[in-house]
């Protein structure tokens, strides 16, 4: 039995591409969101919600009988890919990361890479007027902290517990944008002339998660681009194709 850790657009192919291969899978996602995404896509079957810590893999890959996790979750979700870690290695399980490639973030004047979300919250407390937030729904309470003296738009998932979230924290409706990804640079050159963006946020996600568009759309426009790098980890075995990784799996 396989686990595949998804919650990305290439977790979700690798999932499919599992399935129609016939091989016996289980995919867990975190969110409703998640798993709506792959009722859609008829493999509800195969699909838990649910955010799980090292125990709860370990319980789920006793109870489920796997003998190899396919984390291919977000590169910056590192607690659950360490978490998954631990429970493999405790289990002795198999485990393959998978990990879309980096993009690469040109030296500019207006590209300022930081390490943390918290470097990003003061690197745009000292940048322009109004900030567009690219990073999701986990960082929009760290910068809610500049909402009474900046311009605070942010660009989450269309999840009405999202939503909610934003309006908890104090953000206006009119500042919310709900919409699902990637966005083409055309589309995110229109958002920022639209609500007259300085300065953008967002992680080095790749070229999947549409970092590319972003950053260059934000050049276009003469915005003011905070990059927060991607944390690091140690990988046993890492693969950035989709087609490797499935060959991967089928020699077990």
């Amino acid at each position: 039995m396989i686990l595949v850790l998804s919650g990305t657009e290439e977790g979700k192919e690798i999932v499919r591409r599992l399935h129609d291969e016939g091989l016996s899978l289980i995919t867990t996602v975190a969110t409703e969101y998640g798993k709506k995404i792959f009722e859609q896509m008829g493999l509800e079957t195969v699909c838990l919600q649910g955010r799980l810590d090292a125990n709860g893999f370990s319980r789920l890959i006793r109870e489920k009988g796997i003998d190899t996790v396919v984390d291919a979750t977000h590169p910056y979700a590192i607690e659950v890919s360490q978490n998954a870690m631990d429970a493999c290695k405790k289990n002795n399980t198999r485990y393959l990361r998978f990990e879309r490639q980096e993009t690469e973030i040109p030296n500019h004047p207006l590209v300022h890479k930081v390490k943390t979300m918290s470097e990003a919250v003061e690197k745009s407390r000292a940048l322009g007027k109004r900030i567009f937030l690219t990073t999701g729904i986990s960082s929009v309470g760290k910068f809610s902290i500049l909402k009474d003296e900046k311009e605070l738009y942010v660009r989450i998932l269309p999840v009405p517990e999202h939503i909610a979230l934003c309006l908890d924290m104090g953000i206006p409706p009119a500042r919310i944008i709900a919409m699902h990804g990637p966005f083409s640079e055309d589309l995110n050159r229109a958002m920022f002339r639209q609500y007259q963006i300085n300065t953008m946020v967002t992680k080095e996600s790749g070229d999947a998660g549409g970092a590319f568009e972003k950053i260059h759309a934000a050049f276009t426009e003469g915005i003011d681009t905070i990059v927060i790098e991607r944390p690091r980890l140690e990988f046993p075995q890492k693969y950035s194709s989709i087609d490797e990784i499935v060959k991967m799996v089928k020699m077990n």
